[in-house]
């Protein structure tokens, strides 16, 4: 039997432990939208356990303060919580004086999360303004653009079979422009569930509303083709198998099959000279939001990863000693075949894992 899987997010679960290895130095995932009208900003990227009090690292003419909740502290990587769910608070205000109401406000997170838990956690953000406690949701859909994969380097052993960490960008926005007597300042309540990382946010407020957006992905535009949605949702979800050919919609994706028609080639596997391997069809250039991995196991359980590629990448080589991944030109796609690093186990087995990155 070949396995497949198709995760809605990264593959970073082990047991009841969550720990996002540390990014000193990484470039943030918080971006400068070009907002209308006058603006305010506060942004924080460094929340480890160096920066008890949060101090934001925007100018120093900027007011904004966050204050976490217990059982969320600062650790090495950022905000952490080990035993339970928390929240974050962050304020702003027309500083230092209101001389502009507040009609856009922009709330952003560079954060990574067990996928195992729903994000965002208990509907996400709240807003509330003029000191008072209205607790508006977004009014427009949260952003989710920019990806940065991280190594794992925590050390911990408990966290050797996990070899990157996804850090994603999300941003909220309110239109706060129809609100009676105006807006002089904005507090955002943000809740976590536990073993979520947060090592960057920002909060933007502008005296004009012009909406923002994220570019179409091409995995947005593959739904929009087959299914006329970009959302990740019903019969468009990633996990979803839509024409019932045993492939998830983001494998076919990632294996450049259609999700509506019954997939011709498909991932097998084959033994030769005892040795067990797995071989499938690839588009010449794979999607650049993708990770490929090739695992295999004796019992379902403690995969090994035999192979790995991310996007347009080449492939590495993970197992023992020499590369058994051979990818040959066929047909239009790359076909590759990846080897078992041991030979002669009569219960082996192997799988082909496709996430976003």
């Amino acid at each position: 039997m070949t396995f497949f899987r198709a995760l809605k997010s990264h593959v970073i679960l082990c047991g009841c432990l969550f720990l996002a290895a540390p990014i000193a130095g990484a470039q943030s995932l918080l971006k400068a939208y070009p907002l209308e009208g006058d603006v305010r900003t506060t942004y924080w990227t460094f929340l480890a356990s160096q920066n008890p009090y949060r101090i934001p690292n925007s100018p120093t003419t900027m007011k904004g303060t966050m204050v976490v909740a217990p059982p969320g502290y600062g650790a090495s990587m950022g905000l952490y919580s080990w035993t339970g769910n928390y929240s974050m608070t962050v304020k702003q205000a027309v500083n230092p004086a209101p001389t502009f109401r507040i009609h856009h406000v922009v709330f952003q997170l560079d954060a990574t999360w067990d996928p195992a838990t729903t994000f965002p956690f208990n509907g996400g953000p709240k807003l509330s303004f003029n000191d008072g406690n209205q607790q508006l949701a977004a009014t427009l859909p949260m952003i989710v653009d920019g990806t940065r994969v991280v190594d794992n380097e925590t050390g911990i052993p408990e966290m050797e079979g996990i070899d990157s960490f996804a850090y994603r960008g999300i941003t909220w926005q309110w239109d706060l422009s129809a609100v009676a007597g105006g807006v002089n300042n904005v507090s955002i309540q943000m809740p976590f569930a536990n073993h979520t990382s947060v090592v960057g946010a920002r909060i933007d407020i502008a005296s004009a509303f012009q909406e923002i957006g994220a570019p179409v992905t091409a995995l947005q535009q593959w739904r929009q083709t087959h299914f006329q949605t970009m959302e990740n949702a019903g019969a468009a979800a990633d996990d979803a198998d839509y024409d019932r050919d045993g492939l998830p919609n983001l494998v076919e994706y990632g294996l450049g099959t259609s999700p509506v028609a019954w997939a011709g080639a498909r991932p097998a596997m084959e033994m030769e000279g005892g040795r067990l391997s797995l071989s499938f069809a690839l588009p010449v250039s794979p999607s650049a939001e993708l990770r490929y991995r090739v695992q295999a196991t004796d019992v379902l359980t403690g995969w090994t990863t035999l192979a790995t590629k991310f996007g347009t990448q080449p492939w590495v080589w993970n197992g023992s000693g020499s590369s058994r991944v051979v990818v040959t030109p066929s047909g239009g796609k790359s076909l590759v075949t990846v080897g078992d690093e041991v030979s002669g186990a009569p219960k082996r087995q192997m799988r082909l894992e496709i996430t976003p990155q």
